[in-house]
């Protein structure tokens, strides 16, 4: 087993670590951190090729490789009990969009709306600007398609709060009629 701290000491690999999406249904960092056996079945599985090697030899997850379909085979395909079951939540995080936005600074683009089947992504008009947009945080499917999708990385997924609403039955329904 890999003592992280010692690791991080040695290489700065532990905020890496900390600050990583790791594959859906995964749980608690920590708990996933101290029993991946860092073996790359979850990796091998991964039919998009959005889960990637990371630090330390964990999984992690890359947008700009793709969209996550929610497909379980991850999951499955682990030799350890390290995910949740797939009738719950994937993960805690929604996604944000940054400063960087075209839109926000008046260059027409819908890029993320295009790239999201969910219609989570929404654009309200304003007389006399460009439109700005917004996520619909009870549509959004946490997916990531709109990451990839964006030309300036403007968007990006961040870990729920305790004050942020999120709708996480929304992905089940949103599966189901796939």
């Amino acid at each position: 087993m890999t003592n992280l701290s010692r690791r991080s000491l040695l290489t700065g690999g532990l905020p890496q670590a900390d600050n990583a999406l790791r594959p859906p249904w995964s749980g608690l960092e920590s708990q996933f951190l101290s029993q991946c056996i860092r073996c790359n079945a979850c990796i091998d599985a991964c039919d998009s090729g959005i889960i990637q090697r990371g630090s330390g030899g964990f999984p992690t997850i890359d947008f700009q490789r793709g969209e996550c379909t929610f497909c379980y085979d991850c999951a499955r395909a682990c030799p350890q009990a390290l995910f949740a079951e797939s009738h719950t939540t994937p993960w805690e995080y929604h996604l944000t969009i940054q400063d960087a936005c075209l839109s926000l600074h008046q260059v027409e683009c819908r890029s993320c709306q295009d790239a999201c089947e969910a219609g989570a992504i929404r654009f309200r008009p304003t007389l006399g600007r460009v439109a700005a947009p917004a996520i619909d945080d009870d549509a959004c499917i946490t997916c990531g398609a709109c990451i990839s999708g964006c030309p300036v990385g403007a968007i990006s997924m961040k870990k729920i709060t305790a004050g942020h609403h999120t709708a996480p039955t929304r992905l089940l329904t949103q599966q189901e009629n796939r």
